[in-house]
């Protein structure tokens, strides 16, 4: 079952390149924000739908599978986890640090604990930390799984990417709708 899913992953990557964001994703952003009564307001959401797509075209991940990923992590919220992960995709600052120092990125000024509130430098370190993952095992699952540290891979894999499948298939609905 696992493998027949990564195939059909594939295809729909290899057939549509990337599925393409639009009014659809933004409007999905500005919900999760507005569920915590976050601010939303139309340059914040563009400026995060701009981070994903630059994170996107810097490493070659779908933009949908770094969105699925900040959706099951903290829903576009800029929040600490229990271990130390900062921001919407949740980086550890030594994780950020490895990240940098792998694809030369430059650490700032205030150091890593910056990626807490800037949310385009959390996108674009958790972006290629999902490359190096994808890069050492070579397929999305495995990548997926290890973005996790924590005991419930498994699961937090099969979430991930159940939420990718479910914005392919909503892209590919608007895209044909426009």
């Amino acid at each position: 079952m696992k493998k027949h899913f990564l195939i059909f992953l594939l295809i729909i990557l290899t057939i549509s390149t990337f599925a393409l964001p639009g009014k659809w994703f933004r409007d999905m952003i500005k919900y999760y924000r507005e569920a915590y009564d976050l601010p939303s307001d139309e340059d914040l959401i563009q400026d995060i739908e701009d981070a994903i797509l630059d994170a996107s075209k810097e490493t070659g991940i779908d933009p949908l599978l770094i969105t699925s990923i900040i959706v099951v992590e903290t829903e576009f919220r800029n929040v600490i986890g229990m271990h130390g992960e900062l921001g919407m995709m949740q980086i550890k600052p030594e994780t950020a640090e490895f990240v940098a120092n792998l694809y030369k990125i430059q650490t700032p000024q205030e150091g890593w604990n910056r990626i807490l509130w800037d949310f385009k430098l959390n996108i674009k370190i958790g972006s290629y930390y999902l490359k190096y993952l994808y890069d050492k095992f070579h397929n999305i699952t495995d990548a997926v799984k290890h973005y996790n540290g924590g005991t419930y891979k498994e699961q937090y894999a099969q979430k991930i990417l159940a939420k990718y499948k479910e914005m392919l298939k909503v892209a590919s609905v608007n895209e044909r709708n426009s």
